[in-house]
């Protein structure tokens, strides 16, 4: 932004201008000193003249910066000072410029606010160079807000208990306006809700590899067997051999060893009867454990 600091602007009714200090009576008599027109004022209304003339004297030594905007509002037709705009806050980052203003309650509903207003959003963007203007009001003040629709800011959102004034603490409603091109919004991501999966309930004993009674029933199922509770035992006590050996052969370094067949030392987990004789079905047992020498030959899916 290029400042250029509170040049004079004129409007049809208005001209909006730097203050001096033969402002002072006017601005106390007609906004500074009334409570109805600070209700809503972070400030509270002045007490008399004197301290009314005490802010003009700030204002005034600051005009000596580029950065300072501060215009009396005059209306032309009585030729004296009826309100005040100004700027309030500077974002240089984001080029921001946040907008402030009040007007003697005499005036309310003229649209004299509006126009000033309007004259200084685009003296702000058009020559100073801001590309985004900003204002507030409390929640309880609806005509400030309706200034601020009229000169094309728009609602941007309430600030819930955010700020205290003269009414109390209060809502504050955001208004803006940028000027330009503006970043576009990355659409919300929309994350599907995690289903958690039941697991086999494992008891913990201390061992590696440990098999649930779930899982033991499942393999009957699979190998349509019915094992009582000793064969059951048999079974997961065979399983977690076999898991805690094929661990083992994990670990070793088969570097250029070509896969084989292992023989595992341990009993038959479903009835030898049924596996030796037949009785099962081809599906389920196609890939069952051969048994040789004591032990059972892995399976296609487990060894070559």
């Amino acid at each position: 932004m290029k400042h250029l600091g509170t040049k004079t602007i004129e409007t049809r009714r208005l001209v909006l201008r730097k203050f001096t200090l033969s402002d002072a009576e006017p601005m106390y008599r007609n906004w500074a000193s009334d409570p109805e027109v600070t209700r809503y004022l972070l400030w509270p209304a002045h007490e008399s003249e004197e301290e009314t003339k005490g802010i003009l004297k700030g204002w005034i030594a600051a005009y000596d910066k580029p950065e300072k905007y501060e215009w009396c509002i005059e209306l032309k037709e009585i030729g004296e000072a009826i309100g005040s705009i100004g700027v309030v806050m500077v974002n240089e980052k984001v080029q921001s410029m946040e907008v402030g203003y009040c007007l003697s309650c005499d005036y309310w509903h003229k649209g004299i606010m509006s126009e000033a207003l309007s004259a200084v959003v685009e003296y702000l963007t058009n020559e100073v160079g801001a590309r985004r203007i900003q204002a507030r009001c409390d929640t309880r003040n609806p005509y400030s807000a309706k200034v601020m629709e009229k000169c094309g800011l728009k609602y941007e959102g309430t600030a819930i208990q955010a700020e205290w004034n003269n009414s109390g603490a209060g809502n504050v409603a955001c208004y803006g306006l940028v000027v330009g091109p503006v970043v576009a919004e990355e659409p919300e991501e929309t994350l599907e809700p995690e289903i958690e999966e039941e697991e086999p309930k494992v008891i913990k004993t201390g061992r590696k590899n440990e098999i649930s009674d779930e899982t033991i029933e499942y393999v009957g199922i699979l190998a349509k067997l019915e094992l009582n509770e000793e064969e059951k035992e048999h079974a997961k006590k065979d399983m977690e051999e076999m898991l805690n050996y094929i661990d083992k052969l994990n670990e070793l370094d088969t570097t250029g060893v070509e896969p084989m067949s292992h023989v595992f030392p341990v009993n038959n987990v479903f009835r030898e009867d049924i596996v030796t004789n037949g009785d099962g079905s081809k599906e389920t047992l196609s890939n069952a454990p051969a048994q040789k020498d004591g032990g059972f030959k892995v399976p296609k899916t487990i060894g070559d």
